[in-house]
């Protein structure tokens, strides 16, 4: 309902306030105005959702393209160009976040508790719309009898002179008619004269009753101007209030008046601005391209892999100095026995996947980084095999080299001084239990140092029995085998 001019109600007629009963739809408002509240709260509430749905769809957008930027073939700071949108997405999601919780949360609870504090149901009815409409019927009471007492008083009138008229029109035919009996003349002449009395008696009721209708008006227009101006206070209160909740709508969806949102877009012109399709160009070309190094293949001597002899995932702490083998010799039986070598237990074990790997990648070509691991890997074997020495052999005499002594006596080789003793491991645990095991498929070659590991060439499948222990080993099994091997030497298939 709309009404923008004041005009039309200027003019009086049966639809008049003053009419009987029509207060009811000044009281009627009253309800009405308690109806908006719940129409208040169900506009914000789904303009809420909106933005919910809005801020949910541009973080469900965001990462989904983030995934695919990752895995895709754009690089360097273009990237960056890229995933700057992305960020702006996200930053701008918050945004309509708060907006949600601002309209869900704070607007609502205002209209809410306006609501509960302005009206008070009673039963079916509003207490507010009982009470007005109690008042203007208390107003309107004296009046209306006033009023009724009027119409009943003009309506006699008007039917008196209608009882009139009709008995001048029966006088005056039948004065024209010479077979009327002067008699019956007599009494349509007698029945015009009770008309008119009557006319004039009706007539002095009705203008009486006017006059104390018009002499009641005044008090009347007092009595429920007072109750109307009731009903305008509470509607000015209403009003009021829904001009002050939507500048509150107002202030939570006006997002120009964030101070992030010109830094957000601020910070994504500097992203993509910072795009430099040159020092792009040149990243490619160092890691990718022309200006990267290569190992060019040059003449070799033969020599054992670098092999680091710590401890595969075998239960016990790893030692704190793990020895690398670089090349073995046999040496003249001579030598001072090392048996000192012999009482220690778990000097050391395999190599953890981490070395193995970056010595792997040493044979593959890179000869200058290998020359300066050997020389750390030298240094550090003479202090930790210090006391292991003949203490007459000189540091000259030992140079790089690690010497594992065999000894021929009765035909056999003696223990190798960095053998693991067998109390540290069970050998149940490479036993095949038929379990069902997880395919891998192997990324490099590996040949088995020791009884307990599995030996594999790049490509092959075999199975995974159990996970990665914190030395870097799984247990798996190939070709009905059971044994360890590195973890980082597979991935999943």
């Amino acid at each position: 309902m709309s009404h923008h001019s004041d005009d039309a109600l200027l003019v009086s007629g049966s639809e008049s306030f003053w009419e009987p009963s029509n207060y009811k739809r000044t009281t009627k408002r009253i309800e009405d105005g308690n109806r908006l509240c719940d129409d208040l709260i169900k506009l914000v509430n789904e303009r809420a959702e909106i933005e919910k749905t809005y801020a949910k769809l541009l973080k469900g957008w965001s990462k989904k393209w983030q995934e695919l930027i990752e895995k895709g073939p754009e690089y360097g700071t273009t990237e960056a160009a890229w995933k700057g949108v992305l960020v702006e997405a996200d930053r701008l999601s918050d945004i309509h976040l708060r907006i949600r919780d601002g309209m869900a949360n704070d607007v609502t609870h205002q209209v809410k508790t306006w609501q509960k504090e302005t009206y008070h149901k009673s039963m079916t009815k509003l207490k507010e719309k009982k009470e007005m409409d109690d008042h203007f019927k208390k107003a309107q009471k004296p009046w209306l009898k006033l009023y009724e007492k009027v119409n009943k008083a003009k309506s006699d009138y008007h039917s008196a002179c209608k009882g009139e008229r009709s008995a001048l029109n029966q006088e005056r035919n039948a004065t024209g008619d010479n077979s009327l009996s002067p008699e019956n003349l007599k009494k349509l002449q007698d029945r015009v004269q009770r008309a008119k009395e009557d006319v004039q008696r009706n007539l002095d009721k009705y203008e009486s009753a006017l006059r104390e209708l018009n002499d009641y008006n005044p008090k009347y227009v007092e009595d429920m101007t007072d109750v109307f101006e009731k009903c305008q206070e509470m509607e000015t209160h209403r009003l009021h209030f829904v001009k002050d909740l939507l500048f509150s709508v107002h202030k939570n969806i006006n997002i120009a008046s964030d101070p992030v949102l010109p830094q957000i877009y601020e910070e994504l012109y500097h992203t993509i601005a910072n795009a430099d399709a040159e020092k792009d160009l040149r990243w490619w070309s160092n890691n990718h391209g022309a200006n990267m190094g290569m190992n060019w293949p040059s003449f070799e001597e033969y020599s054992e892999e670098f092999r680091d002899i710590s401890g595969k995932g075998k239960k016990g702490h790893l030692p704190e100095g793990a020895i690398t083998l670089i090349n073995q010799r046999s040496v003249s039986d001579d030598l001072p026995e090392l048996s000192s070598f012999n009482d220690k237990k778990k000097a050391v074990k395999k190599s953890s996947n981490a070395n193995s790997l970056r010595h792997n990648e040493i044979n593959i070509g890179k000869t200058e980084a290998a020359s300066k691991i050997s020389s750390d890997i030298s240094s550090s074997l003479r202090v930790q095999t210090q006391d292991l020495r003949n203490p007459f052999e000189n540091d000259d005499d030992l140079g790089e080299e690690v010497i594992l002594r065999r000894n021929q006596h009765n035909g056999k080789k003696e223990e190798a001084p960095f053998d693991e003793e067998s109390e540290d491991w069970d050998p149940d645990l490479l036993v095949d239990n038929g379990e069902p095991g997880v395919p891998v498929r192997a990324l490099y070659d590996y040949e088995g140092a020791e009884f307990d590991e599995l030996s594999f060439k790049r490509g092959e499948v075999f199975e995974k029995l159990e996970d990665e222990d914190e030395q870097g080993w799984c247990k798996g099994r190939k070709d009905g085998r059971v044994g360890l091997y590195p973890a980082n030497y597979v991935e999943p298939v």
